[in-house]
């Protein structure tokens, strides 16, 4: 299958839709379930929620033809909840609920107005402390939040919250950066590899990131951009004992050996690397700082990435997927690898 020239037949505007109807069609019959989500979590706290987040979950609803699960959760029912000996605690908590009953039936109005028919749920408490028990129970695939705010000083690093559940939450999340990180749509998707991990269970989340790059570039019409970072396997102490040739030698060989593995990770689902619309980068150094100035150059809207580390115990967020994190202004589609256990049950 050549994405390059399925993409180009796509070019005339009134074939779009052809092409958004045939690639749909390859997901569910070539991919992997998890790219025709079939229940989609949208996350909303009262904290911060935008138009951003509620059009980008009802398209992704409609484009997959999915069941839609709107779960506001409100910390004041849960505090409330505990402190019972608090005067008049009943009346400030049903007053409180009213509130979000009243929101709730707002963000299941906007989703039928956009043609998407959303059941809804008031929750207590925050999400990575509870969500478990609703994906769960409704058998969510894909969960989508807004980032909450850190504040003017540190706008770009997630709260503790929001971590949490990206560490912890057994299905993909797309937490999305607020309008202000991200002031327009620039049509650019990232896709972060690792593919110097020989682990067979490295290659098959490769292949789950490379699909669903694919699948967001796709649906939005953007730029897939994909990059992996290789560096020298032994401490830099050790290189003093190399001379140059030998140095030269070791670097080249290395250097062919990621662009191996980059181009079989391609060839394994049908991408064409000198496709115009999809740009690759083997670039050397660091992965954290490599992949955060790459993305911050590129003007990147999403980056797809793993986010367990090679000896993470469950719930131990790798570092480099941490960095990265902290340090972009852009959405992240985190991913767990296949046979993941989430502590959230």
């Amino acid at each position: 299958m050549d994405y390059c020239r399925m993409y180009f037949s796509s070019a005339d505007g009134g074939q779009n839709f052809v092409w958004l109807q045939y690639f749909a069609e390859l997901l569910i019959v070539r991919v992997l379930p998890m790219h025709a989500f079939k229940t989609i979590l949208l996350a909303v706290t009262r904290l911060h929620s935008s138009e951003l987040e509620l059009s980008q979950t009802f398209r992704l609803v409609s484009d997959n033809n999915a069941r839609l699960i709107i779960a506001v959760f409100d910390q004041s029912l849960d505090v409330l909840q505990r402190l019972q000996f608090l005067p008049l605690e009943g009346k400030l908590e049903a007053l409180c609920r009213k509130q979000l009953e009243e929101y709730t039936e707002e963000l299941r109005a906007k989703a039928w107005e956009e043609g998407v028919q959303a059941e809804t749920c008031i929750v207590p408490g925050k999400p990575r402390q509870v969500i478990g028990g609703l994906i769960n129970e409704y058998g969510v695939d894909l969960v989508v939040k807004l980032a909450d705010p850190c504040g003017p000083l540190a706008r770009n690093q997630l709260t503790g919250n929001d971590l949490a559940l990206l560490r912890k939450c057994p299905v993909p999340v797309l937490m999305m950066a607020s309008r202000g990180q991200l002031p327009g749509f620039t049509g650019n998707i990232m896709v972060a590899l690792d593919v110097g991990d020989p682990n067979h269970d490295a290659a098959e989340l490769n292949r789950n990131l490379l699909l669903n790059g694919l699948y967001l570039s796709s649906q939005e019409q953007a730029q897939l951009h994909i990059v992996s970072v290789w560096g020298l396997p032994v401490e830099h102490h050790a290189l003093q004992h190399f001379d140059e040739e030998e140095l030269y030698e070791l670097q080249e060989t290395t250097h062919r050996r990621y662009q191996k593995k980059l181009d079989e990770a391609l060839d394994e689902v049908t991408i064409d690397k000198n496709c115009p619309d999809i740009h690759c980068y083997l670039l050397k150094g660091q992965p954290a700082p490599e992949i955060q100035r790459l993305a911050n150059e590129v003007n990147v809207d999403v980056i797809v990435m793993g986010t367990l580390g090679h000896h993470a115990q469950g719930v131990l967020m790798g570092n480099t997927a941490e960095n990265i994190i902290n340090n972009v202004y852009c959405s992240i589609l985190a991913i767990k690898p296949e046979g993941f256990i989430s502590p959230l049950g």
